[in-house]
């Protein structure tokens, strides 16, 4: 027994020589397992896929309330959506450094590029169409974690009121060819009193209908005009301009007509402060006279 202990001693040092020699340091290892490593980036948020589609349960746009927890992204363009993203672009300047995601006129140059960026990938202005423009900041927690960027996204709506229309196609090159979504001819809708302007229904402008798009009157830098007096001094005289052209009459022609005036229809105060201080402009009959044919060139022939 003394003897096979020993033997084992005697071998141990020899296995430790061994052990020790495998794991001498090789050539040109300094031994330093972390001096050569790269450092992890910084996290990012990620920028929204530009040509993604989403889904959504909004009843109307309204541009003051809409976010990106507005939209659920679809599993692609040909399946049901209402908002395609067309554009993403980054914040600068006073948008980029304010402390939460920008408003009002923070969103000025983004709903600019997003304005000049639709006209590319719809081959027209967006207004001309029925469309809503949306232009999406960060969350307050993409914020927070340094998101910059702004989305913009375009829909289809069923009329000025803003109520979204379920898609299944890409609406790049919508305000082309045969434009299947331009403004063209209406029929109104009316509150219970029958007499209170709630709404439109589009139609063809071979059926019956009482209204019809005549272009988009872009006013100069002023407030908001929150009166239906104020609305009426902003837009009245640059519809009129629009209309009578459209018309082909004079503007003392139009003032004077017993049967077609015109009415626009004026963005919100949050799409105002953003740049956007449109109305689209409509030739609208009175005393719901209606129509079967378009009233441009109308001159002073009867209706």
């Amino acid at each position: 027994m003394v003897r096979f202990r020993r033997l084992v001693m005697a071998v141990a040092p020899v296995a430790a020589v061994v052990m020790l020699a495998g794991c001498a340091t090789p050539s040109g290892v300094d031994k330093n397992l972390i001096d050569e490593w790269s450092m992890l980036a910084a996290p990012k948020v990620p920028l929204p896929p530009v040509g993604s589609c989403y889904d959504s349960t909004v009843p109307y746009f309204e541009t003051d309330t809409l976010t990106i927890f507005s939209f659920k992204a679809a599993e692609s363009c040909t399946t049901a959506h209402i908002s395609e993203t067309f554009y993403v672009g980054e914040l600068s300047g006073t948008a980029a450094s304010v402390t939460s995601p920008p408003k009002g006129a923070d969103l000025k140059d983004a709903w600019a590029k997003c304005n000049t960026e639709a006209q590319t990938f719809l081959g027209g202005d967006y207004h001309d169409g029925r469309l809503e423009l949306i232009v999406l900041p960060p969350s307050s927690a993409q914020w927070s974690g340094g998101g910059r960027y702004f989305r913009c996204d375009l829909a289809e709506v069923q009329s000025d009121a803003g109520k979204p229309v379920s898609r299944t196609s890409s609406l790049k090159g919508a305000l082309t060819g045969d434009k299947p979504i331009a403004l063209t001819c209406a029929q109104e809708t009316y509150e219970a009193d029958g007499k209170t302007w709630e709404d439109y229904e589009p139609t063809a402008c071979t059926a019956t209908h009482n209204m019809e798009y005549v272009g988009t009157y872009v006013a100069g830098e002023r407030a908001f005009p929150k009166t239906a007096d104020e609305r009426r001094a902003a837009m009245r005289t640059g519809c009129e301009a629009l209309g009578a052209k459209f018309l082909g009459m004079t503007q003392s022609t139009l003032d004077n007509h017993q049967e077609v005036g015109i009415g626009f229809w004026m963005v919100d105060e949050e799409n105002w402060l953003r740049g956007n201080r449109s109305a689209r402009c409509y030739a609208m009959l009175y005393d719901k006279k209606s129509t079967v044919r378009s009233l441009k060139g109308l001159g002073t022939g009867k209706i």
